[in-house]
């Protein structure tokens, strides 16, 4: 008799379990009904950026934790100094620069006290992408994700495989009226304007201009012609310069990029 209660009382217990996964419900009431069984840890906003910095990336990538941490910064939450310090001795470029970053949103001194800590050239990296050194600042891996973002040519992709674009994008600036070849002979890049603008010359005649966000790939050279092809800053202009090989590298991992690049061709 004790047993076929038992069993009866395990019985009501797994449908109450099943019967909501398998019930036409909202996700909120599953939720409510399944917490009885499944208690969840309540977590406010803090403790969700807490939980989120301090987890490897065999649990969380590399982009959501730049984003938790520049989240950080633009909040100016001091409660999460000691967090940021950490992750200014990080071996990804990434986050260690937006540590930085916010790190310095939150109290100058301390970034200036604990940078100090770092090896010269990481230290000279990070203070060229924080503090405002006018010709001499550059831009943060982390700005360069978020203007790819902004380009409808990678619209659908995930931050995470921009990040790793970004990683292998180098910035080259353009005075007013400079010149740049892009002809293959002389280099192995592809460039997008980060801002700014440039006029298009081959053989020494205008062309077409080239805007913000919009790509310049490298060019045929014509016979007899040292620079055939030639682009001149309109402006102060910011290119960010990637190699060819790198990124057919990057393509090759990434599915949906291939796609994306074989819809632009």
């Amino acid at each position: 008799m004790v047993k076929d209660h038992l069993i009866l009382g395990k019985s009501s217990q797994l449908k109450q379990k099943v019967i909501p996964v398998l019930d036409e419900l909202t996700i909120t009431e599953k939720i409510n009904r399944l917490e009885a069984f499944f208690p969840r840890v309540k977590l406010d906003a803090k403790l969700v950026l807490k939980f989120l910095i301090n987890r490897d990336f065999t649990q969380v990538n590399r982009w959501t934790k730049a984003c938790v941490v520049y989240q950080i910064g633009t909040m100016k939450i001091a409660d999460f100094s000691l967090d940021l310090i950490a992750q200014l001795f990080n071996p990804d470029r990434l986050i260690r620069e937006v540590a930085g970053w916010a790190l310095f949103q939150i109290d100058p001194q301390s970034y200036r006290s604990n940078i100090a800590r770092l090896d010269e050239q990481t230290r000279r990296k990070i203070d060229e992408v924080i503090l405002d050194r006018g010709d001499q600042s550059s831009l943060m891996v982390f700005e360069k994700i978020l203007f790819y973002q902004q380009i409808s040519f990678f619209e659908g992709i995930p931050g995470i495989t921009l990040s790793f674009l970004a990683d292998i994008s180098d910035e080259v600036k353009l005075h007013a009226q400079h010149s740049l070849s892009i002809d293959e002979k002389f280099n192995n890049c592809f460039y997008v304007i980060y801002s700014g603008s440039v006029k298009y010359y081959v053989k020494g005649n205008y062309e077409m201009d080239f805007n913000k966000g919009q790509f310049v790939g490298e060019m045929l050279s014509a016979p007899g012609f040292a620079n055939t092809n030639l682009i001149v800053a309109n402006e102060e202009t910011i290119l960010l310069k990637i190699n060819k090989d790198l990124f057919y590298e990057l393509v090759s991992d990434n599915v949906r990029l291939a796609d994306k690049v074989l819809e632009y061709i």
